[in-house]
C-alpha cells in the first residue's frame, strides 16, 4: 500500500482588514483555496480571539490563538484532534506579522 502524500498547505491575506477590522484570508490545501472573512474579537481568557466565516458557507467559527493552552477553535477538527487549519493559519499570519 502506498504512503499517503502529506498535504501542502499555505495561507495568505486575500484582502487586508478594512476600517472596521474585517479582512479575508485564503487557506490553500493542495492548490484548492478556501476563503475566510475574519475579524479580531475581544478575548478575556487568553490568546487573541477571531471570528471566522467561511465564504460561500454558513460556517462561523470562533478561534483563539496564543500559547498552546490559549489556542482553541469551535470547528470539528479542533474538537476532535486538538488542532485545526484555522488556528494554524491564524498563527502563521501572526508569525508573519500580517495580523
Amino acid at each position: 500500500m502506498a504512503e499517503a502524500k502529506p498535504k501542502t498547505r499555505t495561507v495568505r491575506i486575500a484582502r487586508p482588514r478594512n476600517a472596521d477590522g474585517v479582512g479575508m484570508f485564503c487557506i490553500e490545501i493542495d492548490g484548492k483555496g478556501q476563503f475566510y472573512t475574519f475579524c479580531e474579537v475581544r478575548c478575556e481568557i487568553g490568546g487573541r480571539g477571531f471570528a471566522l466565516h467561511r465564504s460561500g458557507q454558513g460556517d462561523l467559527y470562533h478561534a483563539r490563538v496564543g500559547a498552546p493552552e490559549d489556542t482553541s477553535c469551535e470547528c470539528m477538527g479542533f474538537l476532535r484532534w486538538g488542532r485545526c487549519k484555522h488556528t494554524a493559519a491564524l498563527a502563521a499570519l501572526i508569525r508573519q506579522r500580517q495580523l
